[in-house]
C-alpha cells in the first residue's frame, strides 16, 4: 500500500495522492474493503477510530470525491498477488486431487443501480410486462474450488458464458489445473480452446440438441467411449478468431446421479489407469464449490448491496469484496487446515471448517493492522485472527442436498432492497 510505483499505476489521474490529505492512497484502499455491508459514515467512524484520529474524520462528500482517484483494477491485482502466494509462499497448504488443482467456472447475474451511466455501460433487460427494465450485469469467476479463492473475476454486461472463458480468463488458467465447467460451457470452441493448450476439463455436456456423437453415445450401452468432436457451423467465428483445431478427441462417460438420472461427462482426462471411470462423479460433485461461493457472495458478503451509483464505483465495490474472500482463505489456510486434521485425528463423527461468515467480519475488524500498520508483524495479526476464530468451527455434513426454492416476487425489488439498510 505504500509503494509508490503501485499508487501511480492505480491512480485515475496523474496529479491523485501527490499531497498530503485526510484520505491518501492506503486509508481509501481499507476504506473500500470495510464497506462490506456498512453505511458510509459508519464506515468512516470506525476506520479512523482505530486509527486513533477520530477528530481528523474526513466527510462522506469527501470519500465519494475521493474514491474516484483509485482504478477498480487494483483490487483484481492485489487478488492476483495474493493468490500467487498461496501457490508459491504457502504450497505446503494447497489442497490439490490427485495431485491437480481443481478450477471451476460459472457466471452470475447482478442487479445494479439503476442509472443512465449504469444502462450504458451494463445494458437493460427488460420483459413483456416491463418495458422500462433495469440494470443487470454478468459476474465470470474462475475459482479454485478446494482452496477457496477466486483466481479471476470479471464484471460485465450480460454476454455468452463461453465469451468470459476465451477472452477474459484465457491467460489465468495453469496446465496441472483440471477445469470444471456446467451444460452451458458444453461447446466445441471451449472444448477447442483447451484442447489446443494442453489444459484438462470436465464438462457436463447436454444430452439433447447437442453433438451427434454425444446423442449416439446416450443412446448406446457403453459408458465410457473416446469420440473425434469436429467443429459446428455455429463454431466457425470462434475457430477461425482463435486459429483453434477443426478436431478433437475427447472422452465421454456415462454417470448416474442419486435420483437415477443419467448424466454425459466430456473430458480431455482419456489415461483409463490414471482417471477411472468411477471417479468422475466425485470429481464433478466438487464443482459446486463455486456454487455455494457464489451463496456467500451474494447472500453473506451482500455483493449487490453497492456503496456507489457510477460504474467506477460499483466495479470498485465488486473487487473488493473479490479481494475480500480471497485475503481470508489465505490467512486462514492454515488454520483450517489445521482444524480439519485435529478433527480426523480426534475420530470425530464429522470433518470440521472454520465459520465463513465470522471469518469475513475478523479479517475486515483487523484490515488497519493488515494494511496500514507497517509496524506490525502480518503473522502476528494472522494468528490474532485465527485465536478469533477458534471456538466458531462448523462440522462439514456430507451428503446435504438442500431443495432450490423458485424466485419470489420480491427478489424483482433488487438493489433497492439493499439501499437504505445499514450495519451497525
Amino acid at each position: 500500500m505504500q509503494d509508490d510505483n503501485l499508487v501511480r499505476e492505480f491512480r485515475t489521474d496523474e496529479t491523485a495522492f501527490t499531497r498530503k490529505r485526510k484520505l491518501p492512497f492506503p486509508r481509501l484502499v481499507a476504506l473500500l474493503m470495510t464497506g462490506w455491508k456498512m453505511s458510509i459514515p459508519n464506515r468512516l467512524n470506525r476506520l479512523f477510530e482505530q486509527l486513533g484520529c477520530l477528530g481528523s474524520r474526513p466527510s462522506t462528500g469527501a470519500f465519494c470525491r475521493a474514491r474516484r482517484k483509485i482504478r477498480p483494477e487494483l483490487f483484481a491485482r492485489l487478488n492476483q498477488e495474493m493468490v500467487e502466494s498461496l501457490y508459491e509462499d504457502s504450497s505446503e497448504l494447497v489442497r490439490w486431487w490427485s495431485g491437480r488443482l481443481i478450477y471451476a467456472v460459472d457466471g452470475t447475474i447482478l442487479n445494479l443501480p439503476d442509472n443512465q451511466q449504469t444502462r450504458t455501460r451494463y445494458g437493460v433487460q427488460t420483459n413483456q410486462k416491463d418495458s422500462v427494465g433495469w440494470v443487470q450485469g454478468m459476474a465470470s469467476v474462475l475459482y479454485d474450488v478446494l482452496n477457496e479463492v477466486a483466481i479471476h473475476a470479471v464484471l460485465d454486461r450480460k454476454r455468452s458464458e463461453k465469451s468470459f472463458v476465451l477472452q477474459d480468463h484465457s491467460e489465468f488458467f495453469r496446465q496441472e489445473a483440471i477445469v470444471l465447467y456446467d451444460r452451458l460451457y458444453c461447446d466445441y470452441s471451449v472444448i477447442a480452446f483447451h484442447c489446443s493448450r494442453g489444459e484438462d476439463f470436465v464438462i457436463r455436456g447436454r444430452t439433447t440438441q447437442t453433438f451427434k456423437q454425444i446423442e449416439a453415445f446416450v443412446e448406446s450401452s457403453a459408458d465410457d467411449r473416446n469420440v473425434e468432436l469436429r467443429v459446428t457451423t455455429k463454431q466457425q467465428g470462434w475457430v477461425k478468431k482463435l486459429s483453434l483445431p477443426r478436431r478433437v478427441t475427447v472422452r465421454l462417460i456415462k454417470v448416474s446421479l442419486p435420483d437415477g438420472t443419467m448424466e454425459v461427462l466430456l473430458t480431455s482426462l482419456r489415461d483409463r489407469e490414471k482417471y477411472p471411470r468411477v471417479s468422475f462423479q466425485g470429481l464433478y460433485e466438487k464443482r459446486w464449490g463455486i456454487e455455494t461461493y457464489f451463496d456467500r457472495l451474494k447472500n453473506l458478503l451482500e455483493v449487490e448491496r453497492f456503496s456507489a451509483k457510477s460504474v467506477i464505483g460499483i466495479e470498485q465495490d465488486f473487487h473488493a469484496l473479490i479481494f475480500l474472500s480471497t485475503l481470508t482463505s489465505v490467512l486462514l489456510a492454515e488454520e483450517d487446515d489445521k482444524v480439519q486434521k485435529e478433527s480426523r485425528t480426534k475420530g470425530l463423527k464429522y470433518t470440521y471448517r472454520l465459520n465463513r461468515s465470522v471469518s469475513y467480519v475478523a479479517v475486515v475488524d483487523h484490515i488497519v493492522q493488515l494494511l496500514l500498520d507497517s509496524d506490525k508483524d502480518l503473522e502476528k495479526v494472522a494468528a490474532e485472527i485465527q485465536r478469533c476464530l477458534r471456538g466458531t468451527m462448523l462440522p462439514v455434513r456430507p451428503g446435504r442436498n438442500p431443495q432450490r426454492t423458485g424466485r419470489k416476487s420480491s427478489s424483482q425489488l433488487r438493489f433497492q432492497r439493499y439501499r437504505k439498510r445499514i450495519w451497525a
